[in-house]
């Protein structure tokens, strides 16, 4: 016999702050994140997007771990798609002309190494990413293949979109869950251990699903399911992923709470617990990456603009 409980956690990673971040946030760093842990299995995507890996250099074809959620990060990103949504602009500085690096410490100001990408007009996530900024030669790619980074936040507002990149503290936390996300009739989830995990798995209503690798490996991948089970006499659907590493270290995402069929976040956790165990307790940008001291030069691609630099961090 199974017992529901609700379960109750004293962490806050994923868990967002005043809306920080939204279901197309998560979206675009599961798809970067997809990106970074196995940049040669998207042949379709980047074929869609006029690419191919052989336009990759070694690093960018070289995995990296998956990125962590930061929202203060998350802030300085959807501030800026909201601000060239709003004021039809279409840059790294504020529309209104405020340098790039200001605006980013306005809400973040703890790393020396910070990039950005942005891109309007691709309409989801996915693509954004696979057939828009992994198709640039122009930094896009090299930012988000860059393994110095380790956070970033994602700013969705229509279709504008950016990335805000960090090297910086992990402040949000560092589970081996970095995100995960409802789309397309499937779920996913990354996964960023020393090792695979011994469970991860889709608890909706209670009702719990195993996740398979779908791409990268065991121990540094992309995880899915699909045929989710839930409870059909339920209206309200919500759901969470349950990841237990090999160490002995589990957890879900979000820490607390739960997810909505609609991508908002719900209240309490709800899993099916057994009792005996329970009793035991279209536009892209580009530009370069420099040292602090050398200066930075934006170059302008024909779709759109990145940018990404090392430098000082000021308040």
């Amino acid at each position: 016999m199974l017992v529901l409980v609700a379960l109750a956690h004293a962490g806050t990673y994923g868990v967002p702050v005043d809306g920080y971040p939204s279901a197309d946030e998560r979206s675009l760093l599961l798809w970067t994140n997809a990106a970074r842990v196995a940049p040669d299995a998207f042949t379709d995507e980047y074929a869609q997007g006029g690419c191919s890996t052989a336009d990759f250099s070694a690093d960018e074809l070289t995995p990296k771990l998956p990125l962590y959620i930061d929202v203060a990060l998350t802030e300085a990103a959807r501030s800026h798609s909201t601000d060239m949504l709003t004021n039809g602009c279409f840059q790294h500085e504020s529309c209104d002309g405020t340098d790039t690096w200001v605006r980013i410490a306005t809400f973040y100001t703890e790393s020396s190494l910070l990039g950005e990408n942005i891109a309007e007009g691709y309409g989801t996530p996915k693509d954004t990413v696979l057939t828009g900024w992994m198709c640039s030669d122009s930094g896009h790619r090299a930012n988000i293949m860059d393994g110095d980074y380790n956070e970033m936040g994602a700013g969705v507002d229509g279709e504008y979109m950016t990335q805000d990149f960090s090297g910086g503290v992990l402040t949000e936390g560092s589970p081996p869950v970095r995100v995960a996300v409802q789309e397309d009739g499937a779920y996913y989830a990354d996964w960023g251990d020393s090792a695979a995990p011994v469970g991860l798995s889709i608890v909706r209503d209670g009702r719990s699903t195993p996740m398979a690798l779908a791409w990268g490996t065991d121990a540094n991948g992309i995880y899915s399911a699909t045929d989710v089970q839930e409870d059909e006499t339920q209206t309200d659907h919500s759901w969470f992923v349950s990841w237990e590493t090999a160490a002995g270290a589990s957890g879900t995402f979000p820490d607390a709470g739960a997810w909505a069929d609609d991508g908002s976040y719900a209240g309490d956790q709800l899993t099916a617990i057994d009792p005996v165990a329970a009793a035991k307790g279209l536009k892209v940008v580009g530009c370069a990456t420099v040292d602090p001291g050398v200066g930075f030069s934006a170059m302008i691609a024909g779709l759109g603009i990145v940018l990404g630099r090392r430098r000082p961090v000021t308040a």
